[in-house]
């Protein structure tokens, strides 16, 4: 009988998914240099009137009047974004407006407050068409910010804690918040009102009426944002589930490569010693023992056999789900890159390889 052969890995290593989405977690809309001493109103006057001026003599981008329209925001919302030149820049362009340097983080937007400039991402990718609006109410937030008093920022200030501290400790805003901070301690507050504002359902009855003076329906930007959220909730499920099943199946290739390296050395050395009983002078005096080890042996080879190729099957199932993975990663690659966003490295994972043999 010829040996069984020696199983041969050959299936290429696999990369897991799930890091991935961590550089998708973190859109961030900066302020740059969001903190903002409030003035009296007769300083405030001379920027009251330059608004006007600015919203009767320019045209707002017809686009981004649709952002406010999608977004919910009101007419006095909508002045500011008009008063702002509220622009959208492409993405070659952005890093000339709008800049952060941590790491992970995709810019989308920004209040420039040297110039009271408005700068919007564009987002090209249609699976996060809701996502430019929520952007727009972000930053038309921080225009407002930008023209209240003291007094009303300070007033505003626990309100805007109450509703932080509502979202509970597990909140993705938690992350969002801390990255704003490590850029500028001072930040905390202002990227509050601007992210409750946009984003944010319940808030206290007070934040509320006083968000009422730029939202016709803030509910509508809050649902935009949901939507958005779905987009890449479904995408991490997916990633997830799939490298679970990927982790699971490899966990049993490896424990069947395992057992079948076990008993086709067991078999190779019944088969060595069977042939070379069968080739001495005398080694069987009965035909029917001979012919009984050699069947109890062919079975067995047989049953190896069968084995190898379940395993090699669920090998070739292994690498079916690793292109689906490969696609998903692509997938989550164009969205990464579609919110400005730098990629998190992949990290590998030792692959499981099939057996082959004959």
């Amino acid at each position: 009988m010829t040996p069984t052969p020696a199983a041969h890995r050959r299936r290429p290593r696999a990369r897991g998914g799930r890091g991935i989405l961590i550089g998708l977690a973190l859109l961030a809309i900066a302020a740059q240099g969001v903190v903002i001493a409030g003035a009296g109103w007769a300083v405030a006057n001379p920027r009251v009137v330059a608004d006007r001026v600015t919203v009767l003599t320019t045209e707002l981008d017809p686009v981004v009047a649709d952002y406010a329209v999608m977004a919910g925001i009101g007419e006095e919302g909508v002045d500011l974004l008009h008063a702002s030149l509220t622009a959208i820049v492409p993405a070659e362009d952005f890093d000339e407006y709008c800049s952060s340097d941590e790491p992970g983080i995709g810019v989308l937007g920004c209040y420039t407050l040297d110039d009271g400039r408005i700068y919007l991402y564009d987002v090209e990718n249609p699976d996060l068409a809701a996502l430019e609006p929520v952007v727009a109410a972000h930053e038309m937030l921080h225009a407002a910010w930008d023209r209240l008093t003291a007094t009303e920022q300070d007033a505003l200030a626990p309100l805007l804690e109450e509703a932080f501290a509502a979202l509970g400790p597990d909140h993705e805003l938690v992350e969002r918040i801390a990255a704003y901070e490590a850029q500028d301690a001072r930040s905390r507050i202002p990227e509050l009102y601007a992210i409750v504002g946009s984003e944010i359902v319940a808030v206290p009855a007070a934040l509320e009426e006083h968000y009422a003076r730029y939202f016709a329906d803030r509910s509508a930007s809050a649902a935009l944002t949901a939507q958005v959220n779905a987009v890449f909730a479904d995408l991490e499920a997916r990633l997830t589930a799939l490298s679970d099943e990927l982790e699971a199946l490899g966990v049993r290739i490896d424990a069947e490569q395992a057992a079948y390296d076990v008993d086709a050395a067991a078999l190779e050395v019944e088969i060595t010693t069977f042939n070379a009983r069968a080739a001495e002078p005398g080694g069987y005096t009965s035909q029917s023992v001979f012919l009984r080890d050699r069947d109890a042996l062919v079975a067995r080879q047989q049953e190896l056999d069968a084995r190898l190729q379940a395993t090699n099957a669920l090998v070739a199932q292994y690498n079916a789900l690793l292109e689906e993975l490969d696609a998903l990663n692509a997938e989550a690659d164009d969205l990464n890159r579609s919110i400005n966003g730098e990629l998190v490295p992949i990290e590998e994972r030792d692959g499981v390889e099939a057996p082959t043999g004959g």
